[in-house]
């Protein structure tokens, strides 16, 4: 039997608020849920959750402190949707198609929701790339910071936006491409928007948590268990994938990760998702994930990852070295 791994179980107060968001708990005092979470240490996604569970129990406890968190990430939410509106329809009118990623998808599908995005996730195709960065730059935008697979990019003192030429870390351009030719049309502010299917998009959003929790799992000081409390979102985006699309085609999903190798991933947090809401995934989708992906080949990744940990946490202390 494959059991969850320790550094991929949350806190029991995180797993609390989530399970108020998805309904699973009502009752609970407002004061103790208020203690559960320090709101000076804890990372602002956390102390966003504690806000808007308090809001949908009672919003007439909610703390001005609280209340001002919910404001803040609206504030956030509006320049960055500010920023992407300009960056689509200068896209748009160089022929830059573009799909959008993770907080975006969410935004789109349901634009009263609000939800935490330090930055508004989209991608492009590969050999639009360099174009699509250089067009932002010519037109008001500049460079926060240049990464791997992606570019962080800043509408003046505005909005931020992020422009992805890999759906993740070590996404393979095959399963890119896949996924970006089975994206769905949609419309936003007039313009023409590329919506992932469900499949993908819950794809998306798991690799992407687990891909950060490798890296930051490595930088020296990291508390393991805070990793997850500053990416708690991933949980409620699948979860409402998973609740409004009960003909999920998880066979689909298993293999276009497979494309990626990263179809353990897909597996170890289906597990974690069903303790942490359970019953949300059936039986019958577990046991298409566990004849597509063995827990042989679980363990073997797991393994592999242990390693990746290690080497982060070197090159840290390296950086460090080098700093100071």
């Amino acid at each position: 039997m494959l059991l969850t791994p320790s550094f991929l179980k949350p806190r029991k107060n995180l797993v609390r608020l989530l399970r108020i968001h998805t309904g699973h708990i009502s009752n609970i005092s407002i004061n103790k849920l208020i203690k559960s979470v320090n709101l000076y240490k804890s990372p602002l996604p956390l102390v966003f959750l504690l806000a808007t569970a308090i809001y949908k129990i009672d919003k007439s406890q909610l703390p001005k402190q609280l209340a001002g968190v919910i404001s803040h990430e609206k504030i956030g939410n509006a320049m960055n949707m500010a920023a992407f509106q300009k960056i689509l329809k200068l896209y748009s009118e160089h022929n830059i198609p573009v799909m959008a990623q993770k907080g975006l998808v969410s935004k789109l599908l349901y634009p009263q929701s609000t939800r935490p995005m330090n930055d508004v996730d989209f991608y492009v195709p590969r050999h639009l790339y360099r174009s699509a960065i250089n067009l932002a730059v010519e037109n008001g935008f500049h460079i926060n910071h240049d990464m791997l697979c992606s570019a962080d990019l800043q509408l003046r003192d505005q909005g931020c936006v992020d422009i992805h030429y890999a759906l993740f870390k070590g996404a393979n351009p095959r399963m890119d491409d896949t996924i970006f030719h089975r994206a769905q049309q949609t419309q936003f502010a007039g313009t023409e928007v590329l919506i992932p299917t469900p499949e993908d998009r819950l794809i998306i959003i798991m690799c992407e948590f687990y891909g950060n929790f490798l890296f930051e799992a490595g930088s020296k000081g990291t508390d393991i268990r805070q990793i997850f409390a500053a990416h708690p979102q991933w949980v409620l985006d699948t979860y409402k994938i998973i609740h409004e699309n009960p003909g999920l085609n998880w066979g689909r999903i298993m293999r276009t990760a497979k494309m990626s190798e990263y179809d353990y991933q897909i597996k170890l947090l289906t597990r974690l998702l069903n303790n942490i809401i359970p019953g949300l995934i059936s039986k019958h989708a577990t046991n298409i994930i566990d004849f597509l992906c063995p827990d042989k080949t679980v363990k073997k990744y797991l393994k592999r990852d242990k390693k990746i940990v290690y080497l982060h946490k070197k090159n840290y202390k390296i950086f460090l070295d080098e700093r100071y």
